[in-house]
């Protein structure tokens, strides 16, 4: 949907002021905190946090994969990682995502290359409706197997790839699908190249850019 423009104009001037405000947390952004925190090496601080029903989803899945996750304060928690390869759980463990195709499509993509991985995912009556075809479909390329076969809601069963390869992708406009790929990418041998047309949402790029051997990102020169 094309973005329309519109001109603001004050009339009254605004009245000076010296005051702290504090803008309400972002849902994408405080998921992506722990899921990366929970594949980095060491113990990763996270503040204002929102939380909100997806982000809780979030922590218990991760504490169902064997994360240690502390709440110090109120929107304050610390996650403890373990690096790439690292979450388990028992066989046939079930995931739930609730209602967030975020948490979904990402730790999926986690899972993907996670070895030894073999799940029952699925979300609540909403999340279950949705299509997760393009997210199958890529992981597939990856090695991993979804069962029952040709079905793409959930609820799911996951085997992990057992000799993960990095893919060539060409994203559209979902930066959940995008992220999904670079995520199973850190965990798989080669490279993972994934080239936008446009830009989607980058915010799981700049959680991990201070990075270089996880990602590299490198801007198309304008003729």
């Amino acid at each position: 949907m094309p973005l329309k423009s519109f001109n603001l104009i004050i009339k009254n001037k605004i009245s000076s002021f010296n005051k702290n405000i504090e803008a309400d947390a972002d849902k994408s952004i405080s998921i992506r905190s722990f899921l990366i925190g929970s594949i980095s090496q060491n113990i990763t601080s996270i503040k204002n946090i929102l939380e909100s029903e997806d982000v809780l989803s979030s922590i218990i899945c991760l504490k169902k994969l064997g994360v240690k996750i502390i709440k110090k304060n109120p929107r304050s928690y610390l996650v403890y990682g373990k690096g790439l390869g690292s979450l388990n759980a028992k066989k046939n463990t079930e995931l739930n995502f609730g209602n967030s195709g975020t948490l979904a499509r990402l730790l999926i993509g986690i899972l993907s290359t996670t070895p030894d991985i073999e799940l029952r995912i699925k979300g609540d009556h909403s999340l279950n409706k949705r299509s997760m075809k393009k997210l199958i479909n890529l992981m597939s390329k990856f090695g991993t197997f979804f069962y029952p076969k040709n079905k793409f809601s959930f609820p799911l069963k996951m085997i992990s790839s057992n000799l993960p390869v990095g893919i060539n992708y060409k994203a559209g406009v979902s930066a959940q699908l995008k992220s999904a790929v670079i995520l199973a990418g850190l965990n798989s041998y080669g490279d993972t190249t994934i080239i936008e047309e446009e830009r989607s949402r980058d915010h799981t790029e700049n959680l991990l850019r201070d990075n270089s051997q996880a990602i590299k990102i490198k801007n198309k020169k304008k003729k």
